[in-house]
């Protein structure tokens, strides 16, 4: 076993929660190594001074004045004018938005006129003056198409 393994396990060992053949590996790396027995005596340390440590006792009536000094909601009162008007400002929201849709989904299939040839809408552009195309391309394309 190497170092880095051996101190990733040594406070488990410490602790008593290895399994016998990890704990077996443990010793023995214990045994030739200085570094880590030295790791494992300052863990032994740590835990020594930890344990004489003293938890302080708190002051008489110091939970009755920190539950005094709470102050408390009366149960049962509910804040109804809030939370009606978020649902109802959702609910317009919602209610807009899908009419919104509907108006634009009936707009986009009147609109939508698609030319069936590029000729076509060479054409339409020209007349409508979006696009200059000259007539030999016209003729090229598509024959009368520009004469409509």
């Amino acid at each position: 076993m190497n170092c880095k393994k051996a101190r990733a396990r040594l406070s488990a060992y410490q602790d008593g929660e290895l399994a016998p053949r990890q704990a077996q590996g443990i010793v023995r790396h214990l045994e030739r190594c200085a570094a880590c027995q030295s790791e494992l005596a300052a863990m032994n340390r740590l835990l020594a001074g930890l344990r004489r440590l003293t938890f302080p006792v708190p002051p008489p009536g110091l939970a009755s004045r920190i539950m005094s000094g709470l102050r408390t909601r009366p149960q049962g009162t509910h804040r109804l004018l809030p939370s009606l008007a978020y649902a109802l400002a959702l609910l317009a929201i919602f209610i807009g938005g899908f009419l919104l849709e509907m108006s634009v989904d009936g707009q986009r299939d009147v609109a939508a006129q698609s030319a069936s040839t590029f000729s076509a809408v060479l054409a339409e552009s020209r007349n409508l003056g979006l696009l200059a195309v000259h007539d030999s391309t016209l003729e090229m394309i598509g024959g009368d198409a520009h004469e409509k």
